[in-house]
């Protein structure tokens, strides 16, 4: 099993590869890792994701609440809690913004992998 530093680490390195590929501007998104049944480490609110360092991390419990950190915990921590919840076999939870994937979203067009493909699939 990972040490905490080692997800810090990933986190980091997922946050900066998000942000370079344009996955991410300003401080959209958020990064989470399940620790354990009862705490995760998540990025923090109003960061740049692309800009973090491994000290500006935040450990919560599953009720959202900051339990270590310096920062303060995302808004959407919620969504990331109920996903640990709902699916016990999640350990990590990337949001994203994707430029295709929000034009769709705004188009209200459904999101499928056959209308991104750029060959026919099937």
């Amino acid at each position: 099993m990972p040490t905490d530093h080692q997800f810090r680490r990933e986190i980091i390195r997922c946050g900066s590869l998000l942000h370079s590929c344009g996955f991410i501007a300003a401080t959209d998104g958020n990064i989470s890792v399940r620790l354990d049944e009862e705490r995760v480490l998540v990025t923090p609110t109003g960061m740049s994701k692309g800009m973090m360092k491994t000290s500006d991390l935040v450990i919560v419990d599953m009720e959202g609440r900051k339990i270590k950190g310096e920062r303060e915990v995302t808004s959407e921590i919620g969504m990331h809690l109920l996903i640990y919840r709902m699916r016990p076999d999640v350990h990590a939870v990337v949001h994203a913004h994707p430029h295709t994937a929000t034009g769709f979203a705004a188009a209200g067009m459904p999101l499928r992998a056959r209308s991104l493909a750029p060959w026919p699939v099937g």
